[in-house]
């Protein structure tokens, strides 16, 4: 949401989401104790003895107005990665960049945040049977796991993979952290301390050249950094 939210402030962050859909499925043999990924899937053992699995670095991605706004500065990044992507049309009604969003509205009216609370996008089944498919050529004597259920989630990315990490110089106060772009979980503690010393104007002990917010706009290259 961080995208919307920013537009009617006059900050323009060019900020995208796709949707990964995952699988947890049915007690397993332990094969592997913690997380892996190879080319067709990901996975991760579970506490209830089955794994998570999700379909590798495939992704759903739902075309807006946004989409087009940016589509320059996503250039490099739909080079290398178009083949994992599947693209959608229209994103569900209320989502951040569906066509039907309202991307300006009054200070006493409803956002769309509060029109849509909670962004839960149907898991791509056909997606999860081949990562099923794949697992089962893997691990031939475990065989093609059983689903136990299955979910998906937005992920928001920035066109060079690489958060936003920074002060908006013409709004004082505010600060972005966002475009985690897949990483969120495991940067997060970090991310958290280094955004609270940006807020009480602490030295936060690390250099945050790479995530500057004006670099989308000030002519420096777009370099990818690393994949979702």
């Amino acid at each position: 949401w961080s995208a919307l939210f920013a537009r009617p402030h006059g900050v323009n962050l060019p900020q995208l989401s796709v949707v990964s859909s995952a699988a947890a499925t049915d007690p397993l043999p332990a094969v592997f104790p913690g997380g892996a990924a190879e080319r067709g899937f990901a996975m991760r053992h579970r506490e209830d003895e089955g794994y998570t699995l999700a379909p590798g670095t495939f992704r759903e991605f739902f075309i807006g107005p946004d989409a087009f706004r940016h589509l320059r500065r996503y250039l490099p990044q739909l080079r290398s990665e178009l083949a994992a992507t599947r693209l959608r049309p229209m994103a569900p009604g209320g989502f951040p960049d569906a066509w039907g969003t309202p991307r300006r509205w009054a200070a006493d009216a409803e956002s769309p945040f509060e029109r849509q609370r909670i962004l839960d996008p149907a898991p791509n089944m056909h997606a999860l049977k081949r990562t099923l498919a794949r697992f089962a050529e893997v691990f031939p004597d475990i065989g093609r796991p059983r689903i136990r259920k299955a979910w998906a989630g937005m992920i928001d990315t920035m066109p060079d993979t690489v958060p936003v990490i920074d002060r908006v110089p013409d709004l004082p106060g505010l600060i972005i952290a966002t475009g985690m772009s897949g990483h969120g979980f495991g940067i997060g503690p970090a991310v958290g301390r280094i955004v609270a010393d940006l807020a009480v104007e602490r030295p936060v002990g690390h250099a945050l050249d790479r995530f500057r917010y004006p670099r989308f706009f000030d002519g420096s290259p777009i370099r990818p950094g690393p994949a979702l």
